[in-house]
């Protein structure tokens, strides 16, 4: 979960064929065979956004769905970025957006930011900030 200088979230808004929508989340590829999961958050992090980071913090691990499949997403909060180019993967088509650290809350508390991931790493990078953490 990448929070610039200025407390915006670092999101990407693309459509997701599951929902037939544009979903708005956090950053998130899917790990390579052989990759630690901290490598893959950094390479997509690059890949989505063109953002590197200066300093990272382990925000733990999500199952998603623990009674439907054996799925793990590892999270990362991200600060002291460095922005560069873009390289999505060919079938990516992403928007990037910037939504300011409360109102990201707000809109998960009203039902706009559906993606649980991004629930889950928004609310607690909020949280450790709050309590002097992150």
């Amino acid at each position: 979960m990448p929070l610039t200088d200025n407390n915006e979230v670092l999101m990407v808004k693309q459509y997701r064929y599951p929902y037939s929508e544009v979903v708005l989340e956090i950053p998130a590829g899917k790990k390579d065979i052989g990759e630690e999961p901290f490598t893959t958050g950094k390479r997509e992090l690059k890949e989505e956004t063109g953002a590197t980071a200066k300093e990272y913090i382990d925000l733990g691990q999500l199952y998603p769905s623990p009674g439907y499949c054996g799925e793990i997403i590892w999270m990362y909060g991200a600060k002291g970025l460095e922005f560069g180019e873009l390289n999505p993967d060919e079938d990516e088509f992403l928007e990037v957006e910037k939504v300011p650290l409360e109102k990201a809350v707000e809109m998960i508390l009203s039902g706009e930011i559906k993606d649980a991931k991004t629930q889950a790493a928004i609310l607690k990078i909020k949280l450790l900030i709050d309590s002097g953490k992150f």
